[in-house]
């Protein structure tokens, strides 16, 4: 099972904000509801909360707990005051309890906190989407992958930081990239950014052959109405027109050709895992979807040996990738769970799913075996070992 780095709002432990509440007879529910709410300050945020939570006394009484207001809207004098002006202060013994302050996200959040006091809670199973055996054999073959490029980086004196960049409709991938920050003497010369720029000329180079074929097709001869192109797009040929071009549509004829969809395109599809993304623009030719689109990578797969670090994670966020996968967790620089949560941001516009530690174990018993290997040989030290990144202070 894969380990999905959650945003900070489904893993935070209960906080409370003090509310008041009384105990009263159920036959006198309504005349304190009219009271709360002809009266009282509404209270601000809470609405996931329930306004009565029953209860039982040692004697078998039923009784009912009853949410008033919120403790910081009126003191304890004035509420008393209120309650007196209305005769209900010898029914409504007003005091302090605390009560969840955020809306529980998770089933284990709703059943730790719901002891505080009664929440709404609808399950949302998006949030969590279920990658099948085949997915999940795909993403761990993946990994290996990238891993096995590691040895093409360290014999060339780099860092043994490989990314990947897969398409998860067609399994193809896109981009392989290992860092080179040490060969090239520039420090952003990451695995992560290496990659994004591998499938951006991949993407440059498959729009200009695009264009050529495009070009060669069209007619040649001059006329009113046709264009006369030269069959080299590669050579900077431009089009020429037989006459002015007509001016371009207006803005409100745009949007009636190309109506925006008022659905949320980054919620997840609960029969599938691959990002709605690109699964959106899974219909028609593969490589017609790359013309389509609206970003580098939306919707790709991207597989990592290592954690990368913030301007990495933001490349990420910034190329519309679906999921991320990576291997060794990078606590002193990680921005996909380690330090920040990058890929959950709150106030960014884009999320996608982060799985950490795939293939984890796999690759600390390959380490182990080939440092094995170098003792018996007499090579004591000669491995120092892929995952030792793992405990320097290195961004990836």
């Amino acid at each position: 099972m894969l380990d999905q780095v959650l945003p900070e709002a489904e893993v935070r432990a209960l906080e409370t904000v003090d509310v008041y509440i009384a105990t009263i007879e159920p036959k006198h529910t309504n005349q304190v509801i009219k009271f709360i709410r002809g009266k009282l300050p509404a209270t601000q945020g809470l609405d996931h909360i329930k306004q009565i939570r029953k209860t039982t006394t040692d004697d078998g009484a039923v009784k009912l707990d009853v949410v008033l207001c919120e403790g910081l809207a009126l003191s304890a004098q004035v509420l008393d005051q209120l309650l007196k002006q209305e005769g209900l202060d010898s029914m409504v013994t007003p005091r302090i309890h605390g009560v969840p302050r955020y809306p529980p996200l998770t089933r284990d959040q709703f059943e730790q906190w719901k002891a505080a006091w009664p929440t709404t809670f609808r399950e949302d199973t998006n949030r969590h989407p279920k990658i099948s055996d085949k997915d999940e054999a795909a993403i761990i073959g993946h990994i290996q992958s990238a891993w096995g490029h590691t040895a093409e980086a360290t014999s060339k004196g780099e860092l043994p930081i490989v990314a990947m960049i897969v398409d998860p409709l067609t399994q193809k991938i896109m981009a392989t990239s290992y860092d080179t920050r040490k060969s090239t003497g520039y420090i952003l010369q990451h695995a992560v950014m290496n990659c994004i720029a591998a499938v951006a000329k991949r993407e440059r180079d498959g729009s200009l052959s695009q264009r050529a074929e495009y070009h060669h097709q069209q007619p040649h001869s001059v006329g009113s109405d046709t264009v006369v192109l030269i069959p080299s797009a590669k050579q900077g040929a431009e089009p020429i027109t037989g006459r002015e071009s007509t001016p371009s549509p207006t803005c409100g004829e745009k949007r009636k050709k190309n109506p925006v969809s008022e659905t949320n395109p980054l919620t997840p599809s609960p029969e599938s895992s691959v990002s709605p993304l690109l699964r959106d623009e899974g219909a028609g030719d593969t490589e017609d979807r790359r013309v389509k689109k609206a970003y580098l990578c939306t919707g790709y797969d991207v597989f990592l040996t290592h954690e990368p670090c913030v301007m990495c994670s933001m490349a990420l966020v910034h190329s519309r990738v679906g999921r991320v996968f990576y291997t060794v967790p990078m606590a002193a620089s990680g921005g996909l769970g380690s330090q920040h949560k990058i890929h959950s941001h709150p106030n960014l516009n884009h999320h996608f799913f982060v799985y950490r530690q795939v293939g984890y174990q796999a690759q600390q018993d390959k380490v182990k075996e080939q440092c094995g290997d170098d003792s018996m040989n007499g090579n004591k030290g000669a491995s120092t070992g892929l995952l030792a990144l793992e405990d320097q202070k290195i961004d990836c």
